[in-house]
């Protein structure tokens, strides 16, 4: 009889009477890879692997600069997204690396990406994660993956188990971090992020965050990763050379970074107060942050100094900002009152509205607490089969398969619905000192527009972008919509999970009791009972998790609105020179520059729109003028344009958030000062 004893992995299923682990030294590496290509499957069988091109092409593109410096150049590497809020990533035998959606939705430039990838690499290539299969033996390193359900699983079931496995992976971690700083050094990466990541961390930790608390069982405390990368090379501010820190200075701006490179350069230049190069760099740093006049007025400096070609260089660039400066457009000033009372009133109506939907997402709380305590009286009923040889094309076979695909999409709906990620999870509060999630961010963007009416007199930027206020309005009211329905969506996945249990209770008692024949499988009559019950079970909780992922779908749209209208507050538009700079950004992130100056003013388009349409037209192969003209002919916005083509929200938003923060990255809070110490203390760093 198929007893249940405890609840452990349906993965163990799979892997039970494999072979015991061979010690380290005497495992070759086409072993260790076919063994890592075991796990891949199993991963991948219970896990929701995303699929959206442009986010796989970013994370692979890092990954990939960084496996171009390995030592190990037999081993394979492969790098997979998994849809997870959760901020972690993990790496396994013969070169494969995870990272979660929600860690690269976390970090805060390329460069802390490379850092953690640099990390899991370094397993791997110090052959970590061999090591700890031999030590483990009998335990399974997917241990709170691929279980049947696992956020339970892992919350009650196997603490003991993997705490073992995070004692053992412990020991390695600082050495992980060791090559992994080595790495993204070589590879072209800023060592310094490697650090700022663990920061962000720390900040987390020390809020208690759900978010991070799987990275925390295998990982060491942040702050004590931190003490020991200050020790090594890489970061030792008296090793660096004012050339090493102008070529970091251009690396950084080269990749939009740029209030890193304007920090660096100051640094270059306190230090040497002629230096052409820095001077040259500094100019093009300060257009882009928003100073065309400083700019050109370094430019002029360094056009008197150095070379005959930093001569040359700077003069061209002075050119080129007076040539645009012919192209800047008169815009016609608006009715002040009427715009502040627009503002006024559409900020009174989204304070309105979070209340309800704080109150609608309080209630699929409960439901989401419910949920989880009917899941936890599920898992007693599911079968160990972890004693059970499995053969490939069996009965059982295709049971296991069934169960991983009820795991992946309970886990899916959970984190979709519920997650950080998804409106239940973050959505938030407006409630008074408690202000919190997605309300909180379009309360500030409010606050951010109303700003410069009580300024005397109102900024000659804020004049520029009053114009797209409107514009800026209709998003934000649509934002508002798609909270309000996203909750609702999920709210409704919820219902759907909770009525499916029913069949799944039904199902697995059957399944308890089926009967093996004399090979160890089960008899072919009893399959065929078992066999619409667990069909119907599937198809249950498969549209269970469709409707959750609707539902965050909507929600990480809004979330992409907020992140136009900031990207649009930046100023970005205010001047053809400025403008250029947002121009070069995405033409390094994403191989398409977006629109023109003055089509961009002559169409009503908001530099959040030009953002938004490059990343779209990079993620379904087009173009960002299409994009915009699909837009103005449907009568409907640019993000509307990537929902219309089927484009994953959470890339989106991932991406918009990556220009946002080219622009606003606080490298005064992140970045050591000159003894070594960091700006700011870890525990008052700010997100």
């Amino acid at each position: 009889m198929l007893r249940r004893i405890i609840p452990l992995l349906v993965a163990a299923a799979l892997l039970a009477g494999a072979v015991a682990p061979a010690p380290v030294g005497a495992m070759s590496t086409q072993s260790e890879i076919a063994l890592g290509q075991a796990e891949d499957q199993q991963i991948v069988a219970s896990s929701v692997i995303e699929t959206d091109p442009l986010l796989n092409a970013y994370v692979q593109g890092i990954a990939g600069n960084l496996w171009n410096q390995v030592a190990r150049k037999d081993v394979p590497y492969s790098i997979k997204v998994i849809k997870d809020s959760q901020v972690n990533s993990f790496a396994t035998m013969g070169g494969f690396v995870y990272v979660n959606e929600g860690l690269v939705d976390f970090v805060q430039s390329d460069d802390e990406l490379a850092s953690v990838l640099g990390h899991e690499t370094g397993h791997i290539e110090r052959r970590h994660v061999l090591t700890n299969y031999s030590k483990a033996e009998i335990l399974n390193i997917l241990f709170g993956i691929a279980s049947i359900f696992s956020p339970i699983i892992y919350q009650f079931g196997g603490l003991a188990e993997a705490g073992l496995m995070a004692k053992i992976s412990r020991e390695d971690e600082i050495q992980a971090d060791r090559y992994g700083l080595q790495l993204m050094s070589r590879a072209g990466y800023d060592p310094e992020s490697m650090v700022t990541m663990l920061a962000h961390l720390a900040v987390l930790q020390n809020e208690h965050s759900d978010a991070v608390s799987k990275y925390l069982e295998d990982h060491p405390d942040p702050n004590a990763r931190v003490a020991h990368l200050m020790g090594y090379p890489e970061l030792d501010p008296s090793d660096v050379t004012a050339a090493q820190e102008l070529v970091q200075a251009s690396s950084d701006e080269e990749r939009a970074r740029y209030e890193f490179s304007q920090l660096r350069l100051d640094q270059v230049l306190r230090k040497d107060p002629q230096n052409p190069e820095a001077l040259l760099e500094l100019g093009q740093s300060e257009l882009a942050l928003g100073l065309p006049s400083k700019s050109e007025q370094t430019l002029a400096e360094a056009a008197q100094l150095g070379t005959s070609a930093t001569r040359a260089a700077a003069k061209e660039r002075i050119a080129a900002l007076r040539q645009m400066e012919i192209q800047r457009v008169s815009l016609t000033k608006p009715d002040l009152p009427k715009l502040q009372s627009a503002v006024t009133a559409a900020q009174a109506s989204h304070a309105l509205g979070a209340t309800e939907i704080a109150q609608r997402a309080a209630q699929g709380k409960d439901q989401l607490k419910a949920v989880t305590s009917r899941l936890e009286t599920l898992q007693y009923e599911v079968p160990d089969l972890s004693r059970i040889n499995v053969r490939r094309g069996s009965r059982v076979e295709a049971i296991v398969k069934n169960l991983n695909s009820i795991t992946r999409s309970v886990n899916s709906a959970l984190q979709d619905a519920g997650g950080d990620a998804g409106p239940i999870g973050g959505v938030g509060t407006l409630e008074k000192n408690k202000e919190s999630g997605l309300l909180k961010d379009s309360a500030d963007v409010y606050q951010e527009m109303l700003a410069p009416f009580a300024m005397r007199p109102v900024p000659t930027q804020s004049l520029a972008i009053f114009p797209s206020y409107p514009a800026m309005l209709n998003e934000l009211s649509l934002a508002d919509g798609e909270m309000v329905h996203s909750v609702d969506a999920a709210r409704a996945s919820l219902t759907m999970l909770d009525q499916t249990f029913g069949d799944l209770d039904e199902f697995l008692k059957a399944l308890d009791h089926a009967s093996l024949s004399f090979n160890g499988d089960i008899t072919q009559s009893e399959y065929m009972s078992l066999q619409p019950m667990m069909r119907k079970t599937v198809e249950e909780f498969s549209a269970a998790a469709t409707a959750a992922s609707q539902s965050a779908q909507l929600f990480n749209l809004a979330r992409a609105r907020l992140l136009s209208n900031r990207i649009t507050l930046l100023g970005l538009g205010t001047s053809p020179q400025i403008y250029s700079t947002l121009r070069y950004s995405l033409q390094h992130r994403f191989g398409m520059d977006g629109i023109d100056y003055r089509t961009m003013l002559r169409d009503g388009i908001t530099p959040g729109d030009v953002a938004a349409a490059t990343i779209i037209a990079a993620d379904i192969k087009s173009t960002p003028q299409s994009v915009i003209a699909e837009a103005k002919n449907s009568g409907r916005t640019v993000i509307d344009i990537a929902n219309d083509h089927k484009m994953h929200a959470w890339p989106l938003e991932i991406f918009m958030g990556l220009v946002y923060l080219d622009y606003t990255d606080d490298p005064s809070k992140e970045l050591r000062k000159a003894d070594g110490t960091l700006a700011v203390d870890l525990h008052k760093l700010g997100l």
